[in-house]
């Protein structure tokens, strides 16, 4: 955990910044580091406790951190939930405000997250968040933004018909068979987040996150075969390497990202796998050696994930899980896509699935109901 003598906003950040140095980033990385603190300075002064519990990690940090361990030029990306001390995570006043911040300084597009936002940042919103937001910074790249949308406002059995809205509302309706052919067993592919690209380029990606409850690795398998580069055998070796040979998702599900664009064919629909990482280890020494095993072929990718992760732990990586979030994958020509999420770890150890933050959410459970004909 953090120190409580620090303020959220300032602890995160000088994680930020010791991230981007490691990374060699340089000057775009202290410009994203200020982007951070411009994105957070509603925190004010508040430190871990004076704000409400976070879903952007699962032990309540309101921040989470992304490296992309590819071996092309460096990538690292922050998320952060707009949360106001004293506030219920559900309200969406912060959310609200922080779009119209975005697009003054630095220029974002506000047509597709107000098309969206109309329909998904409701003050009658059921479930316990409304939104992320988040930054990526690439060398030699400017600075971009992104925003995640909650699903289940209107409780666990709307999700579906909230999705169709919301495309609905973008103009993107054409998009619906591609969400549909993602479902494969009805009431447990579940999408849970919606996210926008924040900018007005047309081929912008559109993203729908799933969940797969009660999945093993052959059901995994068999909703990315579809998807250009996807191998069924792949896919099984790389669930069972990063969950310690297990077969079944038995406590914490799996993810899939569907990233729709904006084109009237499907042929540019791209999926990524997410796995994750603090329920099917015994501690974060654990899931580094799962890493290694997945990436020794790639002693580049080891290099960078060993360095960034020394920068943002905190404590020993065998005291428990918490430190790592997830891990994606997505299939390359030359050598896959593979990002680390990690977190400040800001509450405790040993997160519970799905994060103390949705434990008494009903939107936690699959659900057999939704638009998916």
């Amino acid at each position: 955990m953090t120190e409580e003598s620090a303020t959220v906003r300032d602890a995160c950040a000088t994680i930020l910044e010791k991230t981007a140095r490691t990374l060699q980033l340089g000057a775009g990385g202290t410009e994203f580091v200020a982007t951070f603190r411009a994105m957070t300075a509603h925190w004010g002064a508040a430190r871990p406790n004076d704000l409400p519990l976070s879903d952007v990690s699962p032990d309540g940090s309101p921040v989470e951190y992304a490296v992309d361990l590819d071996g092309h030029a460096p990538a690292l990306q922050f998320a952060m939930e707009p949360l106001t001390a004293g506030v219920p995570a559900r309200d969406p006043a912060a959310a609200r405000t922080l779009m119209p911040l975005l697009a003054e300084r630095y220029g974002t597009g506000m047509a597709r997250w107000s098309a969206a936002a109309d329909r998904l940042l409701t003050d009658d919103a059921h479930g316990p968040h409304v939104s992320m937001y988040g930054a990526e910074v690439r060398s030699g790249a400017p600075i971009r933004f992104k925003v995640w949308f909650y699903l289940d406002g209107n409780g666990p059995d709307g999700m579906f018909d909230l999705l169709y809205t919301a495309l609905d509302r973008m103009g993107a309706t054409h998009l619906w068979p591609v969400v549909q052919a993602h479902v494969h067993r009805a009431g447990y592919d579940v999408p849970f987040l919606l996210s926008l690209d924040l900018d007005d380029d047309p081929a912008a990606r559109v993203k729908v996150y799933f969940r797969h409850f009660g999945a093993d690795a052959d059901e995994v398998a068999a909703v990315l075969k579809t998807y250009p580069g996807f191998e069924p055998g792949e896919v099984r070796d790389f669930c069972r390497t990063m969950t310690g040979g297990r077969r079944h998702f038995s406590d914490q599900p799996p993810v899939t990202c569907l990233s729709l664009f904006d084109a009237q064919t499907h042929e540019r629909a791209a999926a990524t796998l997410y796995i994750p990482l603090w329920t099917y280890a015994e501690h974060d020494g654990e899931v580094r050696q799962r890493v290694h095993r997945a990436l020794a072929a790639y002693p580049q990718a080891l290099r960078r994930y060993d360095s960034v992760l020394a920068g943002i732990a905190h404590r020993g990586l065998d005291a428990g899980t918490g430190i790592h979030n997830y891990v994606s994958w997505q299939p390359g020509r030359a050598r896959p896509r593979v990002k680390v999420y990690l977190s400040p770890e800001m509450h405790d150890v040993n997160p519970p699935p799905l994060g103390v933050s949705q434990q008494d959410h009903l939107g936690s459970q699959p659900t057999a109901k939704g638009r998916t004909e």
